[in-house]
């Protein structure tokens, strides 16, 4: 009865150390429950070591407060070395093999269909969210939805180097890309209106040692506008031409929609 109470208590603790020591580390660690749990007792592990070299008359079995904080260091110890190690040797379970298409796809570079962004909400520059880097996505999908479709990759530089979606990951309440998944559909959806998603689809694959969100738009049945989330209802149009998206004019969009729905 003791020895599963302890075991019991062990996991509870290496469960309570590990989910604390992932919330302290900035960023995406993408460990499964138990992972995190094993991490927990690692570094529980290693704090006791710690708090025993700082205090002789501590012990494994002292609960007391520099015990707790000793265990919350060991696992930050712990599951900095073991995201290193994951990240450098792709140990991770259930972590797919790099892309080969989309390694190409990098290498050969934007054009009428493809396009790269380093974010969709932050900005490098001034080190947070940007509502025009935002609405910069709605308009790159909505010219590829005007054209002949394409593919727009978030976590990629202008040069193709992958840059992987941690900034923007940040903004979310849980760093998952589930949830980044869900922000891309709500915000197409309020930019672009909800017909449009219809012909937009989100994934998510490595590139290089990082990772990146890939929406793969088809071309659109109808003309499809762009306004902004908060703001007057503007019904802006953009085409995808060449390596770039451009805002056409009434006139020119007038022109255009003749050639391109018949």
């Amino acid at each position: 009865m003791e020895t599963g109470l302890l075991i019991f208590g062990m996991l509870i603790a290496g469960f309570v150390f590990g989910s604390i020591a992932r919330l302290l580390i900035p960023g995406p660690q993408g460990f499964t429950l138990a992972e995190t749990t094993l991490i927990g007792i690692a570094g529980a592990g290693v704090g006791s070591v710690l708090v025993n070299l700082i205090a002789s008359n501590r012990s494994i079995s002292d609960f007391g407060p520099a015990s707790v904080i000793g265990g919350v260091g060991g696992s930050i110890i712990v599951l900095g070395i073991a995201e290193f190690v994951a990240n450098r040797f792709h140990l991770r379970s259930g972590t797919p093999e790099p892309d080969i298409a989309i390694a190409e796809i990098l290498q050969a570079g934007e054009s009428s269909t493809v396009e790269f962004k380093s974010t969709a909400r932050w900005n490098l520059h001034t080190r947070e969210r940007d509502d025009r880097i935002e609405l910069a996505v709605a308009k790159t999908v909505a010219g590829f939805l005007n054209a002949e479709g394409g593919m727009l990759i978030i976590g990629v530089s202008d040069d193709g180097t992958p840059t992987g979606l941690s900034h923007d990951l940040s903004l979310m309440k849980e760093p998952d890309v589930d949830r980044y998944e869900l922000w891309i559909n709500d915000f197409l959806e309020s930019t672009l209106g909800k017909p449009a998603l219809a012909f937009v689809s989100t994934r998510f694959a490595p590139a290089g040692d990082e990772q990146v969100a890939i929406i793969e738009v088809e071309p659109a049945s109808q003309p499809v506008f762009v306004n902004e989330p908060k703001g007057e209802r503007t019904a802006d149009f953009y085409v995808r031409m060449g390596n770039s998206t451009r805002k056409l004019l009434t006139d020119e969009f007038a022109t255009y929609r003749q050639s391109r729905w018949k």
